[in-house]
């Protein structure tokens, strides 16, 4: 049935709709947002969380509002949380290249590689030039054993901006995997010239050259790699190149310092016994053999080192 002009104005009205007469505030919502992400910013997740609520309450389709959500609940340790917040967001916008990068991120954390990767297709499709995206998946295809995958995602990040020191490190430790020692190599030279303190790249330069059976340049990368950043994993490795070189007692504090660190950690356990065992029978000490950079093997004042001789022990 028509509506009846209003009486005397000559105007149609029509019933209000409660369903759909409400209109949410943008002064409250940006006021409520803005709210979220200072007090997220304190450290205060639950004052961000309950003002987000306020947000969501007057924009349940607000996709930037589910995304700090999602971000902090994954920060606070609740990761299905994080996962549902990320999710509600690309219901909401399915553009969203946040909302994307935010769910292949808890999806990593939850171990679920295969929907991660597929996530960082989604994100890809919508931007082809994200160098995280393609490094981070590159990271996924790694983990997966797809080895040629992954190099052929840094090189495209690699493309996109050539003096990334992630890209250099992930394309060489794929190389690494497929058996390609100075490929990788290179890479990971690469890495540290683009930047010197990049860990996991001085990191993999040990496993390179603990693989090689260089235990000495392996135990230079491991303590160059620790002054950056301790971990137990890497004076396990250490402890492993100090023991290629029998010297049992600098194997010993690795492995105990590995252990200090993570007393769970069942391979450090079982080396040091050995390294215990091979301190009764040997036990060399070589001195400090690492130049810290100065020289290199054939520059000038290389062969006046006085301790070129100890260098030569450990350094083919």
């Amino acid at each position: 049935m028509r509506p009846s002009p209003e009486a005397g104005g000559g105007r149609l009205t029509f019933p209000p709709d409660q369903t759909r007469r409400f209109l949410p505030s943008v002064d409250r919502l940006e006021a409520a947002m803005h709210a979220a992400r200072n007090a997220f910013e304190r450290g205060n997740a639950d004052g961000a969380l309950g003002q987000l609520a306020v947000a969501l309450k007057l924009k349940p389709q607000y996709d930037a509002a589910w995304i700090l959500r999602g971000r902090i609940l994954r920060k606070t340790g609740d990761r299905e949380g994080a996962l549902d917040s990320f999710a509600q967001a690309l219901k909401a916008n399915g553009e969203s290249k946040e909302g994307w990068m935010g769910l292949a991120s808890v999806l990593h954390d939850l171990g679920r590689t295969q929907e991660e990767a597929e996530a960082y297709d989604r994100m890809l499709a919508l931007d082809p030039r994200s160098v995280e995206a393609w490094i981070d998946k590159g990271a996924v295809l790694h983990e997966l054993k797809d080895y040629r995958g992954a190099i052929a995602c840094n090189e495209k990040a690699l493309s996109l901006r050539p003096e990334s020191a992630a890209a250099w490190n992930n394309k060489g430790a794929a190389l690494l995997r497929l058996g390609d020692a100075p490929g990788a190599a290179r890479c990971f030279d690469e890495a540290l010239h683009f930047d010197p303190d990049f860990f996991d790249a001085m990191a993999n330069r040990m496993y390179l050259y603990e693989q090689q059976g260089r235990h000495g340049e392996a135990v230079l990368w491991a303590d160059r790699a620790l002054r950056i950043r301790e971990a137990a994993w890497l004076w396990y490795a250490k402890g492993l190149a100090h023991l290629g070189l029998l010297e049992s007692t600098l194997a010993v504090r690795s492995f105990e310092r590995a252990l200090t660190i993570d007393p769970n950690l069942a391979e450090a356990k079982a080396a040091l016994g050995r390294a215990r065992e091979m301190r009764e029978k040997v036990d060399f000490y070589r001195g400090v053999y690492e130049c810290f950079g100065t020289h290199l093997v054939g520059d000038p004042g290389c062969a006046e080192c006085e301790i070129r001789p100890r260098c030569q022990e450990v350094t083919p």
